[in-house]
This record gives C-alpha cells, structure tokens and sequence, in this order.
C-alpha cells in the first residue's frame, strides 16, 4: 500500500517531469535552431525572445530572400509538418491543447511517438514564421509522455487519466517557467467550471522536475522582465483601472474565440483535404506576418518590447492585435501544428498595452502593470484557467505586487467569459466528462436502492406452456422470466433455455421442465452498485428482487436498463 501511495504521488510523477523536461528543452532548442535557419538565415528576420528564454543559436549571414517571401516559407514549413505528422501520428494533429482534452475525456491514445512527432511539427511550423504558440505543444509532449509511462506501468483508466493532466502541467511548467501556475493549470484546463483535484499533488512533483530540468540550461529567472511598484504604494482607486482593464479584455476575448470559432468552422466545411487546408492556413498566417511582425514565429519575444515601452502606437497595436487574431485563427483553426496558448499571452499584453495608452489621456498609468495583468487576464478567459493566470502573474514577474490586481481583473474577465472556449472537447464539469461516467455512475449507483427503481414482474407458472413463455419475453422485449408459484419463485426461464425448440415441443413442454432452478436475487434494501456487480459478475440481464435475505418471496425485478434509467435521472438532476 506504501509503495502504490510512493509510487503514484513520487517515483512515475518525477519520471514524467524529467522526460517531459528534457523532451520540452530539446523541442525550445529545435524551435531556436529553425528561426536561426530560416528565419533569419533566408529571410534575415530577426525575432526577439523573452529574456527567460535567450536564443542559444545566432547566424550572422547573408538573407537569401526578401522578407516578402515570408508567406511562401510558413506554407513550406507548416506543410512539411502536415506530412510529419500524417505518415507518423495523426493524433498530433491540430491544436495541441484541444488533443491533450480529448485524450483526457475520451481515452485517445498519446504516446512518446506522439511527443516526438509534435516536437518536430510544431518546431517546423513556429520556426518557419507561422502564428503559433510553444507552450500548448510542450504541454502535449508531456500528456504524451505520461500516457506512454501510463501504459508502460500499466495504470488503472483513472491513473492514466490523472496522469495525462500531470503530463499537461510538466511540459507546461517547463517552457513558461511556472511550476506552481503550470500544476494548477493542469488541473482546470479540461473543464470550464470544474477541477481535476486528483492530479495536483502529482502534479507539483512533475512540474519542479521539469522546471528543474529546464532551467538547468536556460536559467532560473522569470520569462519576462518587468519592474511593477511596490503594492503599498497602489491606491484603491487603482483597482478601477484593473476593472476596467477585465472589461476590455472581456471584449477582447469574445471577439477572439469567435474569430477562431468560425474560422476554423469555415476551414473544415470548404476544405477536406488536410494539406489544403493547412496550406491556406499558412498562407493567411504568413500574410498576417507581413502585416505586423507580431504574428511571426508565436511573438512571446515582443511581450517583453511592450513591457519596455516599445512599439506603442495605438494603431501599431490595433494592427498587431488583428494579424495575431487572423493568423492564428487561420493556421491553428485549419489544423496547423501550434497553440494558442502564446498567441493568446501576446494578444492580451496588446490588449492591457492599447488600454494603457488610452487610459493614460485620462489618468495616471503604470503601463508594464497593465500590460502583465492583461495578459494573464486574456489567457484565463480564452482557456478557462482563471487561478493559476493568477498566480503565473507572480511567477513571470518574480513577485506578488500584482497578486490583487490580477484577481480582480481575471476573476471579471473568467466570470464573464466563462461560457466561451476555444476547445471544442472542453466540457462544463465531470458530469459532462465521458471519462468520469464509469466513476460518477458507481457513485450514484452506490446511494440508490433497488426498492426505489424496481419494476413490477412479469411472471409465468411452472405448468405454463413454452409458447406461452416465449410469447410473453417477445411481446415485451425482455431476455427471461421469474417463474413463480402464487408469489414464491421457484426458477428463472430465459430465452436460451428454449434455443432451438421447434412449435410442437414449445406447445408440448411446460416451463418447469426448462427452468433454470439455481437462481439469483437482491433485496429492495440492496443498493444498485451491488445489483449491477451481481449480473456483472454471474452475467445475467436481469435479476429477481424477493422480499428480504434468504425469503423467496418476489417483489419486483430490477434489470441493466432500469440501473441506466437510474443513472440518466440522477445525472440530469445534477447538472
């Protein structure tokens, strides 16, 4: 017992944060390499990086080509991607996030394959210039890496469910470089309101290794560099500012995940050949590239320009935010490999960064803050994640001064968008989870009586015909009969009892000479999980309900379909 508790909550969560580290820092290192290559050695276009995440990789080479050929690279890039991933694993196709909700909900299979695969795309894609993010597919690398050790242990459907979480968290925790907000994460990104409790205490051991295993070569600091003033100095009027600051983000996020809604409905109802429909994906991508440089390559980088007071001309910032929307609209929604985890982050830093500058004709402004809080507040409403975007607030910046801030505007924005979400497999609570069923449905079955869901019998005599018999189960769509003596039972007769019979010895035969003597019952006073384990584990469809223990006085008969009516009722009264 020890070691399952060590084993669950230990050993197989620090393999999964060490694997998911590693894998994760190679797939940074392949995404840096790309750029260096393409990016910047053909188009000689230079992409800035977070500070917490400084390029290991520089060329100093000639351009091959103008930087307007740019559309022409993402549609290689991104299609050299598609193929990957057809020939090898087309589960890692699309959204990276979305895929890793799936796995959870409906038991698809990820593996290390899938992990390797979707490096390599999603490196190929983002390094090509295409508006994509890093963080969803560092995020699926480690789901696939912990449904593969799921398997290799060969884990209960629950486990590998809760490690599939506590793989989301480890390659999350990793490229944001957000252990603590990377483990929450985990545990709120398959549900709009609900939470996977389960998976955190694993979680926080998976997501410091992989944290650990990162930042061994890219350094400890946060992803961004940001000066905020101390809290003391905040007023209670500043809190006006944050809310109005969630209300602009609020606009911001309907129209976004309405965008990419319908964008990627178009996509997939005009166009059924994936490599066509990545291909105008990559191409709309690139163009919007060359409408702001922003919508190139996941854009983290250019955060840290507008936390620098850099590039803030309101119509600079209305033209970033829309080839950003566009972009990843068009190449994530057609089923190009990337996020919308990054494109999302940068899209509510331009949001915090216009407000900040219309805000400041009217007051005075800290614009790094508003920048910062808009981000994580953009983030929570687009992927319904609103406690840990409050505590990534603490952990890109390296302290707490905007811990109240960012409560009041993600709580605004999360409330108000809390119907919206870019995933389609995202579900409202576990009720709505095909995976919790199985689970949710015992726990029902184990507070139901069979008293309260039993139905009246249909009955036969022993000295009834076979005919007879056989006529009643066909008129009434039912496998097999109590057969009683006044209300005593004394057998069962079931279809297979008179297989193969013809009309003379149905007509000739009595039911007592068929029946099945040996029968088994359950009580009024016996829950509906023990019924269900009983026909479960004697395979039968039915079973006769007799007064109380040891009687062989029949009452009723409880059957599967009655256990599924009881199931269906009680999770409709809930929800």
């Amino acid at each position: 017992m020890l070691f399952q508790i060590v084993r669950f909550y230990l050993l197989l969560p620090a393999l999964i944060g060490l694997l998911s580290g590693l894998l994760v820092l190679a797939f940074v290192l392949t995404i840096h390499l790309v750029i260096a290559l393409v990016l910047k050695g053909v188009l000689g276009f230079k992409v800035p990086s977070p500070p917490g995440l400084t390029r290991p990789f520089s060329f100093e080479v000639e351009s091959v080509l103008p930087f307007f050929f740019l559309p022409a690279v993402v549609l290689v890039g991104v299609v050299l991607a598609e193929v990957l991933i057809l020939l090898f694993a087309k589960e890692a196709q699309g959204m990276s996030a979305d895929t890793v909700i799936q796995a959870y909900h409906r038991r698809l299979r990820l593996s290390f394959k899938t992990s390797v695969v979707k490096l390599l795309a999603s490196a190929l894609v983002i390094g090509s210039g295409g508006t994509a993010g890093r963080l969803a597919p560092s995020a699926l690398i480690g789901s696939g890496v912990a449904d593969s050790i799921s398997r290799l242990f060969r884990l209960s459907p629950s486990e590998r469910r809760v490690f599939i979480a506590v793989g989301f968290g480890a390659g999350l925790s990793a490229v944001l470089k957000a252990p603590l907000a990377g483990a929450i994460m985990s545990a709120e990104i398959f549900f709009k309101r609900d939470f996977e409790a389960q998976a955190l205490l694993p979680s926080f051991v998976a997501s410091v290794v992989s944290y650990s295993v990162f930042g061994s070569v890219y350094g400890f600091d946060p992803l961004f560099r940001v000066s905020t003033p101390p809290f003391s100095e905040m007023k209670v009027s500043h809190l006006f500012l944050f809310i109005g600051l969630a209300l602009f983000c609020t606009l911001g996020v309907k129209a976004f995940v309405l965008l990419f809604s319908k964008t990627r409905d178009f996509t997939n109802r005009i166009l059924k050949d994936p490599l066509t429909r990545v291909s105008l994906g990559a191409l709309v991508s690139g163009f919007m590239g060359l409408v702001s440089p922003m919508a190139v390559a996941g854009g983290l980088g250019w955060v840290q320009t507008l936390l620098d007071g850099e590039h803030l001309s309101p119509m600079f910032l209305l033209l970033s935010m829309l080839a950003v929307a566009v972009g990843v609209s068009f190449l994530i929604g057609s089923g190009g490999s990337g996020g919308v985890f990054g494109p999302s982050l940068l899209l509510g830093a331009l949001v915090g960064a216009l407000y900040g500058v219309l805000a400041e004709n009217f007051t005075e402004v800290h614009l790094p803050s508003l920048v910062v809080v808009g981000m994580t507040s953009f983030l929570a409403g687009v992927v319904n994640a609103p406690l840990s975007n409050i505590i990534l607030v603490s952990e890109i910046t390296g302290g707490y001064e905007l811990l109240v801030p960012s409560m009041v505007s993600v709580f605004i924005t999360y409330i108000l968008t809390s119907k919206e979400t870019v995933f389609p497999s995202q579900v409202d609570t576990r009720l709505e989870s095909p995976s919790h069923q199985n689970d949710l449905g015992m726990f029902i079955l184990e507070k139901l009586k069979v008293g309260d869901y039993m139905s009246d019998p249909i009955t036969v005599r022993p000295d009834d015909s076979l005919k007879r018999a056989k006529k009643l189960m066909e008129e009434n769509m039912i496998g097999g009969l109590p057969v009683v003596s006044g209300s005593y039972l004394v057998g069962i007769i079931t279809k297979s009892d008179i297989m193969g019979l013809s009309e003379a010895q149905l007509e000739k035969l009595r039911v007592y000479e068929a029946m099945t003597r040996e029968v088994f019952v359950i009580t009024p006073e016996n829950t509906l999980a023990q019924a269900l384990n009983l026909m479960v584990s004697k395979g039968v469809g039915r079973l006769p309900v007799v007064e109380k223990r040891g009687s062989r006085t029949l009452v009723g008969i409880i059957a599967r379909a009655d256990i599924g009516r009881a199931i269906r009722e009680n999770i409709t009264s809930k929800s």
